[in-house]
């Protein structure tokens, strides 16, 4: 896996990915930003430490206590149906799994990059994952595959909606996915510049890729409102604050 380029400008990524990644399909391309260009490709499961006897032990431990605990968060025809769908919900929710999240959107992957760790460089990552018809729904258990799964969830949370988020499901917990690639996938990874990135996610925000739009609920507005309120420079208002309209007022950030 190598460094293909550098991402300084939305005109870098849009270039890039006009040339190369949409010149297939949708979907055999997805995108995955990670803000320190020195994390890898490795779930949550496999970086977080723990005091079990091995990190499947750990792995399985954490999913069985979710599982018997959350059920009552579920009506009786929303609980998930297999071990994929609790990964998904559980992924989702914080728990750590073998689960990577990526998306079809190369713009929310770049946003991921660049929204923390503003002193470090970071990496934006494209996988070339062409899935076949006859693995859209995976068979036997995630904790028995040998190889990575990209993995479509049956349960889509807002906040997968938004991002266009699809999983991939890595056999070995610790290593890097690239490690255990399968032969006929292949990821490409673009650095991100720490000085480029205040202005990248400037940029993002002007054309609506930021918190509040990838995780819409109140939490994502709440870190949208605060981020912008820091960064962007309000405009004089052209009369009195306490005689404008609160809405007004917003817009001109």
């Amino acid at each position: 896996m190598g460094t293909t380029s550098t991402i300084s400008c939305i005109k870098d990524l849009l270039a890039l990915t006009s040339a190369q990644y949409f010149a297939e399909e949708r979907g055999r391309w997805i995108f995955r930003g990670h803000s320190k260009a020195s994390f890898g490709l490795i779930p949550s499961v496999g970086r977080n430490p723990h005091s079990l006897e091995s990190r499947k032990l750990y792995e399985r431990r954490l999913l069985e206590i979710f599982c018997r605990e959350a059920r009552g968060h579920f009506d009786r025809n929303s609980i998930p149906a297999n071990a994929w769908e609790w990964l998904s919900v559980a992924q989702h929710h914080g728990l750590p799994t073998r689960l990577l999240d990526w998306t079809h959107n190369p713009l929310a992957a770049l946003f991921f990059a660049v929204s923390k760790h503003p002193k470090c460089d970071g990496q934006f990552f494209a996988l070339r994952a062409v899935l076949k018809t006859s693995e859209t729904m995976p068979k036997g258990t995630p904790f028995e595959i040998d190889k990575p799964v990209k993995y479509y969830p049956n349960h889509v949370t807002p906040r997968i909606r938004a991002q266009e988020g699809v999983f991939v499901v890595c056999a070995r917990l610790e290593d890097p996915l690239d490690v255990n690639l399968p032969p006929d996938w292949k990821i490409e990874r673009c650095l991100i510049p720490a000085a480029k990135k205040a202005e990248l996610r400037y940029d993002l925000f002007r054309l609506g890729v930021h918190a509040s739009s990838l995780y819409p609920d109140i939490d994502g507005l709440a870190t949208r409102v605060a981020w912008q309120a820091c960064v962007l420079p309000p405009r004089k208002p052209e009369r009195p604050i306490e005689d404008s309209n609160p809405g007004e007022l917003s817009c001109r950030w």
